[in-house]
């Protein structure tokens, strides 16, 4: 019937005779007999209605195969369209192209798409269970070619493949690189116009190969196309599609999976019987659940899928493999050889080759396994060998985070930030590690961590960490006065009575030593200050300040300095214009040593206090402004935020945060403090307030929308027992509940303040209506003021 396809044999024969060969030349070109020819022959005359050769020669000038069949999935082909047009394009340039990455990530699909779309004839070979000695016999095959006895029979495919521009496709080449590498590069060079598209984990290795990595899907958001082929497998099970709120559960799940295809189709097959809640613990736990019945073969698992490579690595690679697979995050190559061994950076590049790793980018470059295939690797791993990597990897970020941290104080570039943004989740996997074990790296690691987060801006995991290791006998049982200072300084913002704690261990060890002295009353200064102890705190401030001159330490003078003006900006004695003298000082000497990041935060607390005074309103506005030029180029957002809250108290129109930018920043960094004070003045703007004057304040305007800022700053100060921050908020709260109605939450909110902060606070706070029910505690001794101390050291 006219129309119908033809075999690529038949296409061959018919190119030929479009260049007028006779039959027994045709048969000596193709290696077969005249009698095959002529065979064929009437079979193209039946299928393209041709009554004479001329006929044939026509139809071979004009006819192009598009109905070469290419077997597709039936499901959506989703977030891969980039990728297409660039192997379009690498096709385009390069006779042949391997298609490389990890098990499961879609080559094979992105391959017969290409080939089902393009503009050349597709010629599809699977090569999945061939045999190196099998490799030219299949494609011969495909090709509908004979070989007989003697036969070259390369020379009969290139042939056949030369009769139109063909596109050969050679899928799964993992277990046949080197049989394949050598047919293609015979036939690219027998066959000018012939591309090869392979699909393998490692490169074949050809001279003329490009290699086309192939990455994971996208995994940012619930809008991510590694979300929206989750959502279409997902609705070819007949599951009810999730809705808005659980979009952000698919993410996650997605997320888990790294944006692997394989893994999500897996784990859209579970969700067939399983919530999406469960789905995403049962994710979090392990990758036991990715199962599923069909298909069988290697991709019914990702340890089927997986298996397949592990099987081709020598016992080298599975070794160093397993010890990648131990550490906790990415690495580069100075840490791969530190925890394997010296001259593995050849098997690193190999299992790059085999798409065991991938690249994480950065500078030097980073590597990394899929969560997916960490969890196979380790699964795989002797548990004495993990604990050897683990104990490598502390050691190393020791050393590492050591060096790094002896140059922090002087060195604010963009350069140094960005490495502190490397190093900082590295230390801290090391040091909770560390901790756990009781490994010694664990000191050091937290040493180390406290003043890069203190230097370079914190985030609350660090914090967290840092105070983990502070509450750690076995940790603190070697540290010396100085590096309980140092933890002190970067828990301060959120473990506020556990700095208490170092300072009191700090000055019972500190003996006759003077530097350690000055550490011990520095911390106690900061841990009295902090406390609104004001006297105590000016006491050891001085006691240290003598000791830091006869020791001739200059930062940690400034440093004395600059946490004496917050002392005397306390509420309890708010002598401001000493205040602004002592900041002065410090930032004077900080300048001196090079830190111009702690010049940046003393001026910042310069403003922060003239703010506050209400009486150098302009130099205030003017300093914060210094404050948000730095920090924007050094690119430090702790300071950034600390900035731009002087700016929204100031009511600076273009300030560089908006109240919610600060709460999240403030949040992420883990400092409850300033938290509490950007909640306390949203909810002051929420409620219509003109000032921050307690219950009196959020009577005005709309109380309800302050309510739950409110409830927020009081958590973060519960948290922080931080009590001139709980007044605070607990005198708004008085007010805010009354004037909802609600007199029970009044009454036990005033309850509350009265132990905090003592009667007369409560009182103050009370509306005239509840006079006498007001609740008088037998423990409501004034224990802070109901202001707020502003600024805190960085």
């Amino acid at each position: 019937m006219p129309g119908q396809a033809l075999t690529p044999r038949e296409s061959a024969i018919l190119a030929a005779v479009g260049r007028r060969l006779s039959n027994p030349e045709i048969a000596s070109e193709l290696f077969i007999s005249v009698r095959t020819v002529e065979s064929h022959i009437a079979a193209l005359r039946r299928k393209l209605g041709a009554e004479r050769r001329a006929d044939l020669i026509a139809a071979a000038g004009e006819r192009r195969e598009h109905e070469v069949s290419v077997r597709v999935p039936h499901n959506a082909f989703v977030g891969r369209s980039g990728d297409l047009e660039r192997l379009a394009a690498a096709v385009q340039r390069h006779h042949c192209v391997t298609i490389a990455g990890p098990g499961g990530v879609g080559k094979t699909r992105l391959a017969l798409e290409f080939a089902r779309t393009g503009d050349r004839v597709p010629i599809v070979v699977e090569l999945e269970h061939a045999d190196p000695d099998d490799v030219v016999a299949r494609i011969a095959r495909v090709l509908d070619l004979e070989a007989g006895p003697g036969a070259d029979v390369i020379s009969s495919i290139a042939v056949a493949l030369a009769s139109h521009p063909y596109l050969l496709v050679l899928d799964n080449v993992d277990r046949v690189g080197r049989a394949v590498r050598d047919a293609v590069s015979r036939l690219v060079v027998a066959v000018p116009g012939l591309r090869v598209l392979n699909t393998s984990r490692t490169p074949i290795g050809d001279g003329d190969e490009f290699v086309f990595p192939l990455a994971p899907l996208d995994v940012g958001g619930a809008d991510a196309p590694s979300v929206a082929m989750f959502l279409d497998r997902l609705d070819a099970t007949g599951t009810a599609m999730p809705s808005a709120a659980d979009r952000e559960l698919a993410a996650r799940v997605c997320a888990r999976l790294d944006g692997l295809p394989l893994a999500i189709e897996l784990a859209a097959a579970v969700a067939r019987h399983l919530s999406l809640d469960e789905l995403s613990e049962r994710l979090d736990r392990d990758f036991a659940t990715l199962d599923r019945a069909e298909p069988e073969g290697r991709h019914r698992t990702l340890e089927t899928a997986f298996d397949w490579t592990w099987d081709l690595l020598t016992d080298e690679e599975r070794d160093v493999l397993c010890r990648l697979g131990a550490l906790p995050r990415s690495f580069d190559v100075d840490l791969a050889t530190a925890v394997t061994h010296a001259g593995a950076e050849g098997v690193l590049l190999r299992l790059l080759d085999h798409s065991l790793i991938v690249p994480a980018g950065g500078t030097p470059r980073r590597f990394r396994l899929l969560a997916v295939m960490r969890e196979f690797v380790r699964a795989r791993t002797d548990p004495g060998v993990i604990r050897e990597v683990l104990a490598r990897h502390a050691d190393y970020h020791a050393a590492v985070a050591s060096d790094f941290a002896s140059r922090a104080r002087v060195d604010d570039s963009v350069d140094a930030m960005r490495e502190s943004i490397r190093l900082c989740s590295e230390v801290n996997a090391a040091l909770r590690w560390s901790i756990a074990a009781g490994h010694p790296a664990a000191l050091p690691l937290a040493t180390a961590l406290s003043i890069g987060v203190e230097q370079y801006g914190s985030d609350v995991d660090s914090v967290r960490t840092i105070a983990m290791a502070a509450r750690d006998e076995r940790v603190l049982a070697g540290a010396d006065p100085q590096q309980l200072l140092v933890l002190g300084f970067a828990i301060v913002f959120l473990e506020l009575p556990l700095v208490d704690d170092l300072a009191e261990r700090a000055l019972a060890i500190a003996g006759d030593d003077s530097r350690s002295r000055m550490a011990a009353h520095h911390l106690a200064g900061v841990a009295d200050a902090y406390r609104h102890r004001v006297e105590s705190a000016l006491e050891h401030l001085d006691i240290a300040e003598r000791l830091a001159v006869r020791v001739g330490d200059d930062w940690d003078l400034a440093a004395i300095h600059h946490m004496r003006g917050i002392a005397l900006h306390d509420p309890t004695i708010g002598d401001d214009d000493a205040a602004l003298a002592e900041l002065e000082t410090a930032v004077r000497l900080y300048a001196a040593v090079g830190d111009g990041m702690h010049v940046n935060n003393a001026r910042y607390m310069m403003a922060a206090v003239a703010e506050q005074s209400g009486r150098e309103v302009d130099r205030a506005a003017r300093w914060a402004a210094e404050c948000v030029d730095y920090a924007s180029r050094v690119g430090n957002e702790h300071e950034l935020a600390h900035a731009a809250l002087v700016q929204q108290r100031l009511g600076v129109p273009d300030a560089a945060l908006t109240l919610d930018e600060l709460v999240a920043t403030f949040r992420r960094v883990g400092d409850a403090r300033c938290a509490v004070r950007s909640l306390l003045l949203a909810a002051d703007r929420a409620s219509g307030a003109a000032d921050t004057a307690g219950a009196g304040a959020a009577r005005r305007g709309d109380p309800g929308r302050a309510v739950p800022l409110l409830e927020e700053a009081l958590s973060f100060a519960d948290d922080a027992d931080d009590h001139a921050h709980q007044s605070a908020a607990l005198g708004r709260l008085v007010g805010a509940y009354w004037s909802r109605g609600d007199r029970v939450r009044t009454l036990t909110t005033l309850g509350r303040l009265a132990a905090v902060a003592g009667p007369d606070a409560a009182a103050a706070a009370c509306p005239p209506e509840l006079l006498g029910e007001l609740p008088v505690h037998a423990d409501a001794g004034a224990t802070a003021p109901t202001a707020t101390a502003v600024g805190t050291p960085r």
